[in-house]
């Protein structure tokens, strides 16, 4: 039972704020950067399109995607990636396209059903035979998209 002769009320409130942003403050300076599942630092919460974007770039790299595409705005066996998402991209058939969510998710899982003008066909469908149900697990292939999305 609280006894209001030995501490008042509004300095046992302060005391309890005083300690929780103690504590909030300790557990953002330890974090690496980027760090930090309860949104204390840079990233969104889990299965966030920001958390997928970390994940995704992840992937990125492990699945090899940077043997064929680069992020610096030259075409490699690939195009580039940086920069493309919401823009448009013409097609070897003459159709221009925009690149946004579902043409990505399409290039990444039928590689093959809309090829970029100056690729040749087949490139990427041999570079993921190895990963494709890989890509075709849980989030692989949103995470990728929002990764792709990220790129500036």
């Amino acid at each position: 039972m609280y006894n209001s002769a030995r501490l008042p009320l509004t300095a046992l409130l302060a005391a309890v704020v005083l300690g929780f942003l103690v504590v909030v403050s300790y557990l953002t300076s330890t974090l690496p950067p980027g760090e930090g599942g309860l949104l204390l630092r840079g990233r969104g919460a889990p299965g966030s399109q920001q958390d997928l974007a970390a994940r995704g770039e992840q992937l990125f790299g492990q699945l090899s995607c940077t043997n064929c595409h680069n992020l610096n705005g030259q075409p490699g066996a690939g195009p580039a990636l940086n920069g493309i998402f919401g823009t448009p991209v013409q097609l070897e058939d003459g159709q221009t396209m925009v690149r946004d969510e579902a043409y990505l998710r399409e290039s990444i899982l039928q590689p093959d059903a809309k090829i970029v003008a100056g690729y040749p066909r087949g490139g990427m469908s041999a570079g993921i035979a190895g990963i494709r149900n890989r890509l075709q697990q849980g989030d692989t292939t949103q995470a990728l998209v929002d990764y792709i999305r990220s790129l500036k």
